[in-house]
């Protein structure tokens, strides 16, 4: 159900999140669909810093040992999808400063819904220049938040106005997510080397 959504999300955003409201989706496709999801950034990753490696700009290609890079394949495939139930909860918690008591399944949802145009930005590692995956990484991000301002009002059913501040506060909520799970990167990374 949740992959209909997903095939006419990026040129269709606004149908596609109202639809997607209508038909909530199952936990178990929740759960399926952030799992496979979650594996384009790692899979490709992976195979980027194995056996291609990764072209910083200045030198050499910069590649890990395998066993290396599967421990932080592994660590990255987890935080993915702590990432997305992390975020949904985020949204459903926010909720009620606007004294609305969405289902945290839905809230859920959402935040993977969000989140698709960051995985498929995932593939951009098989092609792993910093510059090119920076811009193409930003391009998603960008394309994240239009669809979260532009669901949050739909999924929440409260006026575009209060959407537009819920959705800023739900980036902001990301940010400080992003900022942890990058401090546990670097302190996992440097345990790893």
């Amino acid at each position: 159900m949740l992959a209909r959504h997903f095939s006419h999300l990026l040129y269709e955003p606004k149908q596609s999140l109202e639809e997607a409201d209508k038909a909530p989706a199952k936990p178990l496709e929740i759960i399926f669909h952030t799992a496979l999801l979650a594996l384009i950034p790692t899979i490709c990753g992976y195979l980027a810093t194995v056996n291609i490696g990764w072209d910083l700009g200045a030198g050499e290609p910069f590649t890990i040992a395998a066993h290396k890079a599967m421990y932080i394949a592994i660590a990255a495939y987890v935080g993915f999808n702590v990432g997305v139930y992390a975020m949904g909860f985020g949204i459903c918690w926010l909720a009620k400063t606007f004294n609305v008591t969405p289902n945290p399944v839905h809230c859920i949802e959402l935040a993977l819904i969000t989140s698709v145009p960051l995985f498929l930005a995932g593939f951009s590692a098989l092609y792993p220049v910093l510059i090119v995956d920076l811009m193409i990484g930003i391009a998603a991000v960008v394309a994240s938040v239009y669809l979260l301002y532009l669901g949050i009002p739909i999924f929440m059913h409260i006026p575009e106005e209060e959407g537009f501040v819920y959705s800023t506060w739900v980036v902001s909520l990301g940010l400080i997510m992003l900022i942890v799970f990058m401090g546990v990167s670097v302190f996992f990374f440097s345990w790893l080397t």
